[in-house]
């Protein structure tokens, strides 16, 4: 069985870097104003941090769907058989449901993961799924690999911007300013047990002691050498090394990955922030 592994500009590769993997890729849209750009396309991630620097209003929205049934048309004509599809959770966004119909419709086997996250955790899944697509395992095989270790993941997000959070409709504009005079920190979570929504887990008054909310969270869940870690950030290098040493003295037995959070996921989080992931290594990789 020749097996796709289709993904989109969430896991924060560009379009080179999955070209590069063999994996086949779609860019969510991220909008200023009236000039719309695809993301890893035609702007970079350092191009966004730019124009999210200058407060300016940007937005974001799934891929075109001529760019999904483009897409799906290349996979057939190349002769594959089935599809592993992992996008951005679904609770974040509609890629999903309309690659799923697409693919019904021009009658594609289509395997959709939701990985109930975004960031490192979908391009961790994206990676492993081609590798074992390449060892020769089966769709089925595949899929029940990822669909375990997604069970054993989660995502914290200590955003530093609340007026990013306000104009994203997760605060209200008299909670975001009173936030802001407070110094209040939220604590954001995005796992399967919130539908791959994102949910405030907490508030404290300091991004140090959401710091260590955060890596308390992860202590509690008892990871071992058995998990991948991720911290990342929205152009916060310094706070980000920081925060990753912590986790090193904390989690001591993990693999740890750092990087930078995806402009998709940038745009409603604002500059500053700050996320860990953490999820089982996948059987295999």
């Amino acid at each position: 069985m020749k097996i796709a592994i289709l993904s989109d500009s969430g896991t924060g590769m560009n379009q080179q870097e999955a070209k590069e993997l063999g994996i086949y890729y779609l860019p969510l849209q991220i909008l200023n104003g009236q000039t719309q750009y695809l993301d890893g396309v035609n702007i970079e991630l350092r191009q966004i941090y730019d124009l999210l620097h200058t407060q300016a209003q940007l937005s974001t929205s799934m891929p075109a769907l001529a760019w999904i049934e483009d897409m799906l048309d290349q996979i057939k004509a190349d002769g594959y058989d089935c599809v592993i599809c992992i996008p951005i959770t679904s609770g974040l966004s509609s890629t999903a449901a309309m690659i799923s119909a697409s693919a019904s419709e021009k009658g594609l086997y289509l395997k959709v993961i939701d990985c109930y996250s975004t960031c490192y955790i979908q391009r961790y899944l994206v990676e492993c799924a081609k590798r074992l697509a390449d060892q020769g395992f089966t769709c089925e095989e595949i899929c029940d690999r990822l669909q375990h270790s997604i069970a054993s993941s989660n995502t914290l997000i200590i955003p530093d911007d609340l007026g990013a959070l306000k104009r994203g409709g997760r605060l209200t504009p008299m909670a975001a300013a009173l936030g802001g005079l407070l110094k209040i920190k939220p604590i954001l979570q995005l796992n399967e047990a919130c539908a791959g929504k994102i949910d405030v887990l907490d508030k404290v008054r300091t991004m140090s002691k959401a710091q260590q909310k955060a890596i308390a969270i992860f202590q509690e869940a008892a990871l071992n050498e058995d998990y991948v870690v991720s911290c990342l950030h929205t152009d916060a290098q310094g706070e980000g090394e920081e925060l990753l040493a912590k986790l090193k003295d904390a989690l001591p037995n993990c693999q740890f990955y750092f990087g930078l959070i995806g402009a998709v996921i940038s745009v409603h989080t604002g500059i500053g922030c700050l996320g860990i992931q953490y999820i089982r290594r996948v059987e295999g990789c």
